[in-house]
């Protein structure tokens, strides 16, 4: 997928199994950085940070196509 790459990642909803934010929003593990160190970042109960390569090629295809929507 040329819009995915290993060091994006989505916050997931581990119960519902789904990204807990539109498609289109993914964040460079270098941001997720930022966000802990500036203190404002923090995750519900159901929710964990998940590389987007680790999910399934469907869900890889929906990311990479909104992206590409914003584009």
């Amino acid at each position: 997928m040329k819009n995915i790459s290993r060091e994006d990642y989505v916050i997931w909803n581990i119960e519902d199994d789904i990204p807990v934010e539109d498609l289109d929003i993914v964040y460079h593990y270098t941001s997720i950085i930022e966000l802990i160190n500036d203190g404002g970042f923090k995750l519900q109960k159901n929710e964990e940070l998940i590389s987007v390569a680790e999910l399934s090629l469907t869900w890889q295809g929906l990311i990479s196509d909104a992206i590409e929507k914003t584009k």
